[in-house]
């Protein structure tokens, strides 16, 4: 559980950090609450970044996802 767990944690909440921060800044920005320079157009310019990779790797969308299928028979 050691090493491999804590490099796996961290790198979600890295991914979660930047996929709210780039969520808040976007709708601040469609709002016009907010004059976007450099860093706010990268944010803004990384959200389709973060939500192919979670709706690719982490949602029950992804290819090959058995969340929603029935439970197979193994009585047979």
């Amino acid at each position: 559980m050691g090493r491999r767990f804590l490099t796996a944690f961290l790198a979600w909440m890295v991914f979660a950090f930047c996929t709210l921060q780039s969520i808040t800044v976007t709708v601040a920005w469609w709002k016009d609450e907010l004059h976007a320079g450099p860093w706010e157009w990268l944010w803004i310019g990384l959200l389709p970044v973060w939500l192919f990779v979670f709706f690719h790797y982490y949602s029950i969308f992804r290819p090959g996802c058995r969340a929603c299928q029935p439970p197979e028979d193994k009585s047979a």
